[in-house]
């Protein structure tokens, strides 16, 4: 029971909240009427104003499933965009004590490209070539802050279980979406979700898939839960026909079944039966599309545009063109290459291009080098991205960061794990999983 002196100071913020959403219920409806257009920006300030009242560190949680939204604001970035920026300035305001020391080398392999990056700036000024090189400061370095911050908080199992959920329903929506279409048309269509494209799609799904396969011991989840959202997440794929989105779970996949996800236990393989099909569609699939006259279907428009992105590069090849030079009218050609290693060349040369790479070979090797626990979910998904990215476009908002705050959660489970459990080691301790596994 409650004292009558205690009573007033435990229902007060209660009062208060309810006084609050009633006030903000009638100015949003208000706006919502008058100025329709900033009803939802205010009702989105406002929750997020009373999430921070709450719990200032479940701020950071809201870029993981902020991924999935591809909507604009203002034309120039995305809504994933500015809730990264937010959740970044939070999330450096939230990094306290050592903890943040584990995630330095992370850190620093992604300064080496940023670094490496600067000279197309100094040779190309004009003002979409250094916003986007603060764009791939955030979607890099500021990614890596919000997930160590996400798991050192021990907020990881709720940022990723909503991002599953999430993706679990958007490959509902696509199974149904293809559905539809083969009733009406008498053939399967590739699935557009809403605003999203189909290989938008693929590559969300692919990463939660992975993520659910994965199923690492701090997510929590259940195997019939993972089981279910990974079966969710491969008939969305199917459905939205995403070839780079299948190739790259693949990989991810292949991974997790190859490493242990815990000290000697390792996930079954028998899904490699559930991808033979699979490979054997995509197979045919590209051989029938490159044996077909139409030069327009998306084998051969991809092969006319790693040939064009090829001789752009060539007019510099060292430091490249720029960031975003297709937005630029500069060349007769504005397309963004749909190859990785095509865009990095193009925008920031071979110089650009061994920091990009640099970037993913220390990032594979720091994540494989983690205790299993921590480290394989993250290599997987990082693989995943990068393997997709052969196929596909790269620096796109939402994709091109979840792969870095899920790399930065894994560090940030494990400084959690670390502080809880009271130890106090080194960073070279984090290996200890992998060296007495090598060792046994």
């Amino acid at each position: 029971m409650l004292s009558a002196r205690r009573l007033p100071r435990a229902a007060g913020p209660t009062v208060l909240g309810v006084v609050l959403v009633a006030v903000v219920g009638v100015a949003v409806g208000s706006l919502s009427a008058g100025v329709a257009n900033l009803a939802i920006p205010v009702a989105v300030g406002v929750f997020v104003i009373g999430l921070a009242a709450l719990d200032l560190s479940l701020l950071p949680v809201l870029a993981v499933p902020a991924t999935l939204v591809v909507a604009r604001v203002g034309g120039l970035l995305s809504v994933s965009d500015v809730v990264l920026f937010v959740a970044t300035l939070f999330s450096l305001l939230l990094i306290r004590g050592r903890g943040g020391l584990l995630l330095q080398p992370l850190i620093f392999a992604g300064v080496g490209y940023l670094a490496l990056s600067i000279p197309t700036q100094i040779l190309n000024p004009y003002s979409s070539n250094w916003v986007e090189w603060v764009h791939e400061l955030f979607l890099v370095l500021g990614s890596m802050v919000v997930g160590f911050v996400i798991g050192r908080e021990g907020h990881a199992r709720l940022a990723l279980g909503v991002y599953l959920a999430a993706c679990s329903g958007v490959g509902i929506a696509a199974a149904v979406i293809a559905v539809q279409s083969y009733a009406s048309t008498g053939a399967f269509q590739p699935a557009y979700v809403g605003d999203l494209h189909k290989n938008t799609v693929g590559g969300m799904l692919a990463v939660a898939a992975v993520i659910a396969f994965a199923r690492p011991d701090w997510l929590g989840m259940s195997r019939r839960l993972s089981y279910a959202a990974l079966a969710l997440c491969g008939v969305g794929m199917l459905a939205a026909q995403s070839r780079q989105g299948l190739i790259g779970a693949m990989a991810g996949i292949l991974i997790v079944t190859l490493r242990p996800v815990a000290t000697g236990r390792r996930r079954g393989r028998l899904i490699w039966l559930v991808y033979i099909p699979v490979i054997i569609v995509i197979v045919s699939e590209l051989n029938r599309q490159l044996a077909s006259g139409n030069q327009f279907n998306s084998a051969h428009q991809r092969l006319t545009w790693f040939n064009q992105s090829v001789n752009i590069w060539a007019t510099s090849p060292v430091f490249g063109v720029g960031m975003r030079w297709w937005y630029t009218g500069r060349f007769a050609n504005g397309f963004q290459p749909p190859n990785a290693e095509l865009e990095v060349l193009t925008t920031v040369g071979v110089v650009g291009l061994v920091g990009f790479l640099a970037m993913f070979v220390v990032a594979a090797w720091l994540l494989s080098r983690l205790d299993p626990v921590y480290g394989t979910v993250g290599l997987a998904v990082v693989a995943t991205r990068f393997t997709q990215a052969q196929f596909d476009l790269y620096w796109v908002a939402g994709q091109a960061s979840l792969l870095w705050i899920v790399a930065g959660i894994c560090y940030g489970v494990m400084a959690h794990d670390r502080a809880k459990s009271g130890r106090a080691e080194p960073l070279a301790a984090s290996f200890a999983g992998l060296e007495a596994r090598t060792r046994r």
